[in-house]
């Protein structure tokens, strides 16, 4: 996806919304010398042409670079994977429980994409499981979903943050128990990017002890000319579904059509930008299969 006019002003706030959160103590003056940094890249670069994770990439470099912390996010990632996990036992217990339990855990992965500093809504996971009902799943492609389970081979997972990766844990889990005979691989972020997870998330939630997890590109979202070979394999591998977690993955793929894969986006809806794209309202959950366009 190319850089759309609701992004500017974000990636602007996100600049500010970082250095105030992981340093509440630092001077207007170093916020605007960081966000002078965007403007100078933003008027040196063809915006567009330029795909928007690694513009993103670049934002987050500036935050690093201005707190010299080449991973901010650290202490913060730990903090909600180990908020994740305290509920983890309850919520497995609900989705054993339910009717169907495939989409009942695809629901709670959704919800846990809740779980981002990168974006501007406001943080409450827990009052979202307590109180999601049905219809704010606007957006709801699982009978497909179930029908391609039927017959694929492999499913690879894309996730996308920290906390959230223990509920897709769950997910993955549950499409195991129905599904013993796929493969599944999940994908991580081969470097630190904001509260994106990486190898060490997946190894701490121990997510390495399910599947195969493999590494993909250093930007927030999918970036496939900077991943890795072994994430290009399991991408456009043959008989295969992928599930793209989250709003930066999902405004990654949206416009390039890939004819021969089976991917779902799998969200929730955090800015106008969503709105106007996906015709929701912040705070919808997105389960939706890719098609030509999108």
């Amino acid at each position: 996806m190319k850089l759309e006019p609701e992004c500017v002003g974000c990636l602007f706030n996100q600049i500010m919304r970082a250095l105030n959160l992981l340093n509440p103590d630092l001077s207007t003056e170093e916020i605007i010398k960081a966000q002078k940094k965007l403007i100078n890249y933003l008027s040196n670069i063809n915006i567009y042409k330029e795909e928007t994770p690694r513009i993103a990439k670049f934002v987050y470099d500036i935050v690093s670079e201005t707190l010299n912390d080449p991973d901010p996010y650290k202490n913060l990632k730990k903090q909600y994977n180990e908020l994740a996990l305290e509920y983890y036992s309850k919520v497995e217990k609900i989705v054993k429980k339910s009717e169907d339990p495939i989409l009942q855990a695809i629901i709670v992965a959704a919800i846990a994409n809740t779980i981002d500093f990168g974006s501007q809504h406001e943080i409450d996971f827990i009052y979202d499981l307590k109180h999601f009902k049905m219809e704010k799943l606007v957006i709801n492609d699982h009978d497909k979903f179930k029908e391609a389970l039927k017959k694929t081979k492999h499913l690879l997972v894309v996730g996308d943050n920290t906390g959230e990766i223990v509920y897709d844990k769950l997910l993955i889990s549950t499409i195991q128990q129905k599904y013993p005979e796929i493969e599944i691989v999940y994908a991580v972020r081969s470097a630190p990017i904001i509260n994106d997870v990486t190898l060490d998330d997946a190894k701490f939630v121990k997510m390495v002890d399910l599947v195969k997890v493999i590494e993909s590109c250093p930007t927030p979202g999918i970036d496939i000319e900077s991943s890795t070979e072994e994430f290009k394999h399991y991408f456009y591998l043959k008989d295969n579904i992928i599930i793209s977690k989250g709003q930066g993955n999902f405004e990654s793929l949206y416009g390039l059509d890939f004819p021969d894969l089976e991917i779902y986006y799998l969200l929730k809806a955090k800015c106008n930008l969503m709105e106007r794209l996906l015709d929701v309202k912040i705070g919808d959950f997105i389960f939706k299969k890719k098609t030509i366009g999108f």
